[in-house]
């Protein structure tokens, strides 16, 4: 299972901790036309999570992805004009100026020169191909390998040139291989690392060398981890001088540091306390949309055995007030959504059914479904109550307020629910490992998914996704969208990618096999002197850390 499935309801049970260890940081003048607290050349992060290591091949945070944009390299960088950016590669390989081949099954890359490692040794395509190793590695516990495991193997024309061989055609693969994905990985150094069997240990992943604009100067767990200017980067060196990253697992916390200026910048905020931090004198608020959805999954094989029928789904999200859910539970950051694709990528589909809030419309669905409503309200047939669960993760206030909020919207209109709650590990665990979602042990589930820069959405809905196989945990299998799905992502004709997700768009809505709650737009809190802080709206909001300053 990808880390992004989790990352919203991780990060929301997180606040809920009471204590943090921070360090109180003095205050220099900044000097006309700048905040007081203002240390030049300095930026003072903070975020609730501190990452389980700093290296994204063994790491399952989000946190981990994110810093290794401060210190590490990619092929790409994504954009907050949702544009490739080449870092460690010089183009974007396309069937148009050749890098593609005509069968989509060979890809050539040409690698950046002159780029060097923190230590002073030249990058090549021998890092390339070691990390690409290291990701097939079966002894490395890496999070994912979508995309890597379609490639047969990888020629070196030259120090600075490479061209992969796939099994069949995967659109996909460019957003994937060393690029912005669900699971993004960095080029490693081989001659660092290729010593290792394997490199879930290794002093590395707490102090990495990178190609990036930062170097790791110090992790302090529990503390904070330091960044320095890397004055060796290719683009030149960074603006700023240093980046210090504070773990604080408590956001009252983060708001109280917000105010008292001792932190500069809080991405990835919690929309809870957005009316303390909303007025903050020296900060401004950055709402950024971003490919992640709130929603409440449907499983058509469930535990009550009531959702296999369409006219009861559609009746949920008839009976469900999504933009006054939106409003309580969001303050209105969030904004509203209808398929699984958001508004600004080129894959979405604007013409798909809506289930704007008709209560009538919802009951009219029921009683053609043969519930009648009893003398309690509640509907029932052939003896059996319409009852069903829904299922979050304990001690996110995001998922407990949802979750009362659409049991009490489905018993106005007849439907009796249990809200049942459960610690993260157990709510995303795998199949083997008895996950709620993946068992199938839940009728709705409310949770977040967040996807790459490429629309692939095929682990999501097709049929040999289920469970254990993938993440089909709706239990749904349509042989149009599994046939759009295959078209999808063996063509890199985008024309034909956006017929295909049009299609899979369209046939979701009309089968709503889930209900699409919320789109998310990531909230940042920053000190108004920082400049060319520019949210992407996918994977990261660290893509151009070298243009940061203040």
């Amino acid at each position: 299972m990808r880390r992004s499935i989790a990352r919203l309801l991780a990060c929301t049970a997180l606040a809920s901790f009471l204590l943090c260890a921070c360090t109180k940081v003095g205050t220099e003048s900044a000097g006309a036309g700048g905040n007081p607290w203002t240390h030049h050349g300095v930026l003072r992060i903070a975020n609730l999570s501190e990452p389980d290591t700093l290296n994204p091949l063994v790491g399952n945070q989000q946190v981990d992805s994110d810093l290794a944009q401060l210190w590490g390299g990619f092929f790409f960088n994504w954009s907050d004009r949702n544009e490739y950016v080449p870092e460690l590669v010089t183009e974007l390989p396309t069937l148009k100026n050749g890098g593609i081949s005509k069968d989509e099954k060979t890809i050539v890359y040409h690698l950046r020169r002159g780029v060097l490692w923190h230590d002073g040794e030249p990058f090549s395509a021998d890092d390339v191909i070691f990390t690409f190793h290291a990701i097939m590695n079966k002894r490395n516990n890496v999070p994912s390998t979508v995309g890597y495991e379609l490639v047969t193997a990888i020629d070196k024309l030259d120090p600075y040139t490479i061209r992969v061989h796939l099994k069949t055609a995967y659109a996909p693969f460019i957003a994937s291989f060393f690029n912005q994905s669900g699971t993004p990985y960095p080029v490693l150094p081989a001659h660092l690392l290729a010593k290792y069997p394997d490199i879930n240990r290794a002093d590395f992943n707490s102090q990495p060398v990178g190609t990036g604009p930062f170097k790791v100067e110090r992790w302090q767990r529990g503390s904070k981890i330091t960044f320095v200017a890397n004055p060796k980067y290719w683009r030149g060196p960074p603006k700023l001088q240093r980046v210090e990253y504070n773990p604080i697992p408590n956001e009252n916390t983060i708001v109280t540091l917000l105010q008292s200026h001792e932190i500069d910048l809080e991405y990835n905020a919690t929309t809870t306390n957005y009316p303390l931090y909303s007025n903050i004198p020296g900060t401004v608020v950055i709402k950024t949309p971003f490919t992640q959805y709130g929603q409440l999954g449907l499983n058509l094989k469930g535990e009550s055995g009531v959702l296999g029928d369409v006219r009861v789904r559609k009746a949920l999200w008839y009976a469900l007030n999504i933009h006054e859910l939106i409003r309580d539970v969001t303050h209105d950051i969030n904004v509203p959504g209808y398929t699984d694709q958001p508004e600004f990528l080129w894959a979405y589909n604007p013409n798909v059914a809506h289930y704007d809030y008709d209560p009538v419309k919802a009951k009219a669905l029921l009683d053609a479904a043969g519930w009648q409503v009893g003398s309690d309200g509640i509907r029932s047939k052939g003896g059996a109550r319409l009852r069903i669960t829904i299922a979050t993760v304990s001690g996110s206030a995001t998922g407990n307020t949802v979750s009362v909020i659409a049991q009490r919207a489905w018993h106005d209109v007849g439907i009796d629910s249990q809200v049942k709650n459960y610690i993260s590990s157990l709510f995303f665990a795998s199949y083997g490992a008895h996950g709620i979602l993946q068992t199938g042990k839940f009728d709705v589930g409310f949770y977040s998914w967040l996807n790459g820069t490429d629309p692939d959405d095929s682990t999501l809905w097709m049929c040999d996704q289920i469970p254990p196989n993938g993440q089909n945990v709706y239990r749904f299998c349509d042989k149009a969208v599994d046939d759009a799905e295959r078209t999808a992502i063996s063509s890199n004709d985008r024309a034909v990618r956006k017929a295909a997700y049009d299609k899979i768009q369209a046939i979701l809505a009309d089968q709503v096999p889930a209900i699409i709650t919320w789109y998310n737009r990531r909230v940042a809190v920053a000190n108004t002197d920082l400049k060319n802080y520019r949210p992407a709206h996918a994977v990261t909001s660290f893509w151009n850390p070298y243009e940061w300053s203040i």
